[in-house]
C-alpha cells in the first residue's frame, strides 16, 4: 500500500512551522521505497489551507522543525501525524537526508 509523506524545507534546512518561502517536498512510498516525488511552493499559508492541501494530497505524516500547536491539532484531528525536530531521532524515513 502507498503512503505519502511530506517534508516542510526552507532554503535546505527542515522548515520552522509554515511560512512563504516553505517548500512541501512529497514522498509517495511503496513497500518502504520512493515511488514518487513532488515538490510545491506554499501560495496560501493559513493552518486551514495546508491542512486542507494535506488531506488532498493523501499525506499520512508531516515533518517539519516545528509546528504551531494550532496546525499541529488540525492536522492531527483530521489524522495526518506530525514530527518535529526532537521527534526524529532513530527515525528510519527522515535519517535517509541531510539537513545542515
Amino acid at each position: 500500500m502507498a503512503e505519502i509523506i511530506a517534508i516542510l524545507t526552507q532554503k535546505g534546512n527542515l522548515s520552522k512551522n509554515i511560512q512563504h518561502n516553505t517548500t512541501v517536498n512529497l514522498f509517495e512510498l511503496e513497500n518502504e521505497k520512493v515511488k514518487g516525488v513532488e515538490s510545491l511552493k506554499l501560495e496560501n499559508t493559513e493552518n486551514n489551507y495546508f491542512s486542507l492541501l494535506m488531506a488532498l494530497k493523501k499525506v499520512s505524516i508531516v515533518y517539519a522543525e516545528s509546528f504551531n500547536t494550532d496546525l499541529k491539532n488540525i492536522l492531527n484531528k483530521i489524522g495526518i501525524k506530525t514530527k518535529n525536530k526532537e521527534e526524529l531521532e532513530g527515525d528510519k524515513f527522515i535519517n535517509q537526508f541531510i539537513f545542515g
